[in-house]
This record gives structure tokens, sequence and C-alpha cells, in this order.
């Protein structure tokens, strides 16, 4: 077990953070000691690890929370590949929009 500093240390966030994350449930409500200390376990590691690397990656909250949530984290492993296809495919999609978007600016520029 952890706490909210080693945890912080371990997943590279800040502790307000992860206060955050879990304020907004983006997170699993994270586990208590008996002086109401928050304790985290390696799952809570990974999933802040996770969390992280999709953050850098430039998925936004929403996103996140979406594929955490269909994960059921008890019982199945993270599919953290089809996650991140699934993020791929919606960058390739805005590029093409800001492409388009660029093509139409270049137009008006040339006319």
């Amino acid at each position: 077990m952890y706490s909210i500093q080693q945890a912080s240390q371990l997943a590279q966030i800040p502790s307000s953070t992860i206060r955050y994350y879990e304020k907004i449930t983006l997170i699993p409500p994270i586990k208590r000691n008996k002086q109401e200390h928050r304790t985290f376990d390696d799952k809570d590691i990974e999933i802040l690890n996770l969390i992280r690397c999709f953050r850098h990656l430039g998925m936004s909250i929403e996103d996140i929370r979406a594929s955490i949530s269909t994960i059921n984290l008890e019982h199945e492993e993270m599919n953290t590949k089809a996650i991140l296809f699934q993020h791929k495919k919606k960058l390739e999609e805005q590029i093409g929009i800001l492409n388009a978007y660029i093509d139409e600016i270049e137009k008006k520029i040339i006319s």
C-alpha cells in the first residue's frame, strides 16, 4: 500500500491532481486507512499511469473517463491498445477536418 505522496511519485502526477481525479470520479474511490488517509495499491498506480499517458497523448478528461469506465477494473485486463487505437482514429479525423480548414483558408488567400 502506498500513501498519496508515494503514489504521486510513482505515477508522476501531483497529489493535488490525484485528489482532483478522485473528486471528479475519473478514478475509482481510493481506499482509506484508519486515519482516513488515502491508501493506493498497485492497481491504483496502474490506473494513474494510464491516465497520465492518455493526458500526454492529448486525450480529454471525458474521453479518458469513457475509456476507463468501460473497463471492469476488478475482473478484466486494461485493453490499452484498443483505447489508443480509438484515440488515434479520433485524432486522424481531427487532422482531416483541420486540413480541410487549411485548404479553405489557402483558397481565400490566393483569390
